[in-house]
């Protein structure tokens, strides 16, 4: 089982769009996934029980868990044929992050070109070091058609010394009108530039952490 920490200290950069749609990218190649959401907004949670309600779709498995249930949710998922772990993090300080860092396999920071989301992206990129995790950075809510951001952001994360998908996501309204139905842009729009960059996305993801094309789902 895979498991994968999106988090920055920083509010507003896309953890929860990130998450959602890396679970359902995962469960649409075959794979069983699960999304933890631990910020107490319950974002995460909302959307999941939205999809189950409209879509019927029981993939992924969405859950609320604290830092003290994280340990044990994992070991059922594990025990449960879990494929892919993602654990959505609250922002700000708190014991929450380093829990979901501590366990995961890999470490996500969305950020986008603002001074604070930098800041925070710093500190995230810390935080895996400490627990000796490894750590990429996502370029997020990137202006369309214009590559100055990703040259910005390429400068400062190599000043920070940490890595940058080579994927970047853009601001683009998909993303927003999928949401109350509980869907992603891969599903509202499968022919749109966002979802084309999701599935980018979750190729490079998925060879990162060595998950094959399909799996049996349980």
């Amino acid at each position: 089982m895979r498991t994968i920490a999106i988090t920055i200290n920083k509010g507003g950069v896309g953890k929860t769009t990130l998450a959602k749609h890396l679970a359902v990218a995962a469960a649409a190649g075959g794979h069983n996934s699960m999304l933890l959401d631990m910020d107490t907004q319950q974002n995460s949670t909302s959307w999941g029980k939205r999809r189950n309600q409209q879509q019927g779709s029981p993939l992924p498995v969405v859950r609320f868990v604290t830092e003290n249930d994280l340990s044990e949710e994992l070991n059922r998922a594990h025990t449960a044929g879990c494929d892919l772990v993602l654990i959505d993090t609250p922002p700000g300080r708190s014991s929450e992050a380093p829990a979901a860092v501590e366990s995961a396999s890999l470490v996500l920071i969305p950020f986008w070109l603002e001074s604070d989301a930098f800041d925070g992206l710093a500190k995230s990129a810390a935080l895996a070091r400490r627990l000796g995790k490894p750590a990429v950075a996502i370029l997020n809510f990137a202006t369309p058609n214009s590559r100055s951001h990703e040259e910005s952001a390429r400068a400062v994360l190599k000043a920070l010394d940490v890595p940058m998908c080579p994927v970047v996501l853009h601001r683009y309204e998909a993303y927003r009108l999928a949401n109350p139905a509980g869907l992603t842009v891969q599903e509202a729009e499968p022919e749109s530039r966002a979802a084309a960059e999701i599935g980018a996305l979750w190729g490079w993801l998925g060879a990162e952490m060595q998950l094959g094309a399909s799996a049996p789902v349980h």
